[in-house]
């Protein structure tokens, strides 16, 4: 056995699955509405084709917990300690998504342990879209 799956936390030991989601104008829409940013970028379209996706909707959307099999053991909780985004392309509404998610990383720092998990956004054409890079401590929860 490996030492990251001795070590592991998550109850998921053979990786997250990925999930897919599609970008409706009227999802963009809403999220636009819900943060009140009516960029044009965002509702209308340019030559270089349909409007973008705003950017914190994928960010939402590439969340480990949107994985169908993310969980925690019983009894832990999740931390965030650090995040590193990179966009690399524009998404596009209309456009199909799949996000995917690997361990990158464990270490230890104080007597915690720290994982780190890749998140990536490629699109139906295979375009990546996003990389993410989050830091975390898993904990004991409290009684």
């Amino acid at each position: 056995m490996s030492e990251r799956k001795e070590k592991s936390q998550f109850s998921g030991e053979d990786g997250f699955e990925p999930f897919a989601f599609q970008v409706t104008p009227e999802l963009n829409e809403q999220y636009l509405y819900a943060v009140q940013d009516y960029h044009p970028r965002y509702l209308e379209e340019r030559d270089s084709g349909s409007p973008w996706v705003h950017p914190g909707l994928l960010l939402n959307q590439s969340n480990l917990t949107r994985s169908p099999s993310f969980g925690l053991k019983a009894g832990m909780a999740g931390v965030h300690a650090k995040e590193e985004v990179e966009f690399l392309n524009p998404g596009r509404v209309g456009k199909q998504f799949r996000v995917t998610w690997k361990v990158v990383e464990e270490y230890e720092k104080r007597d915690k342990l720290y994982t780190v998990i890749e998140a990536l956004i490629v699109d139906e054409d295979g375009r990546e879209i996003l990389r993410r890079r989050t830091h975390g401590v898993i904990a004991k929860g409290q009684k």
